[in-house]
């Protein structure tokens, strides 16, 4: 948590601030990550820094909580448009795309959160980090039930919210993992622009979900 000093700098300092962590953070991973590097790419001083944040954990931290606040906006900003639950669902398929070439570091940031050395952090933020996907696709679905946009035959929305954010998240990753985007080239036989995974996702997903025409 901040200190009530960087609570007080102007918000353009803080996200700036955030912003050069986020990026040492997703390169060098928790533990490597420098915080005197941190400091002078940010252009403030490292007793700047110890005056803003108690502890690198606290930096840590905070830039997750950063994320988490943008990740948040970006889900329920669409939620709010007026467009069909398809519609929607392309939208929060092509925001990873947006994010990856604007500030890919912070989905680094979150695919380190994935690997064993980051259990401590996982304990403290999966939750917080997944109820942001969790409640958009509930309430995503549970509206599009309501506008008839999905089938409601027997539909489990907690898996299917599950299902939708499993997909999602591979996607994301593969736009700043090789390993996952070498992954999509095998399945997709090399037919991966983002464009056509997209296209065909909304596709598959309409056919599965939609409710027969003349049924209510």
């Amino acid at each position: 948590m901040p200190k009530d000093t960087f609570k007080h700098i102007p918000r353009e300092k803080q996200l700036m601030v955030l912003d050069t962590a986020a990026r040492e953070f997703a390169a060098n991973g928790f533990h490597k990550a420098n915080v005197n590097t941190i400091a002078s790419r940010a252009g403030i001083s490292v007793g700047s820094m110890y005056k803003y944040f108690s502890s690198k954990e606290d930096l840590f931290s905070e830039t997750l909580e950063n994320g988490i606040r943008m990740l948040r906006e970006d889900f329920f900003r669409v939620l709010e448009t007026d467009a069909d639950t398809f519609s929607k669902i392309r939208r929060i398929f092509e925001l990873p795309v947006s994010f990856a070439r604007e500030k890919p570091y912070y989905l680094n940031l979150y695919l380190n959160l994935l690997s064993g050395g980051m259990d401590y952090f996982a304990e403290k933020y999966a939750r917080r980090i997944e109820s942001v996907g969790s409640e958009f696709f509930k309430k995503l679905i549970q509206d599009g039930i309501h506008s008839g946009h999905i089938s409601n035959d027997g539909i489990d929305i907690d898996a299917l919210a599950f299902f939708l954010d499993n997909h999602l998240m591979m996607f994301a990753f593969s736009q700043v993992s090789l390993y996952l985007k070498l992954r999509q080239e095998e399945f997709l036989d090399n037919n991966s622009e983002t464009d056509h995974v997209i296209d065909n996702t909304i596709k598959i997903l309409r056919k599965a979900l939609s409710r027969p025409s003349g049924k209510h």
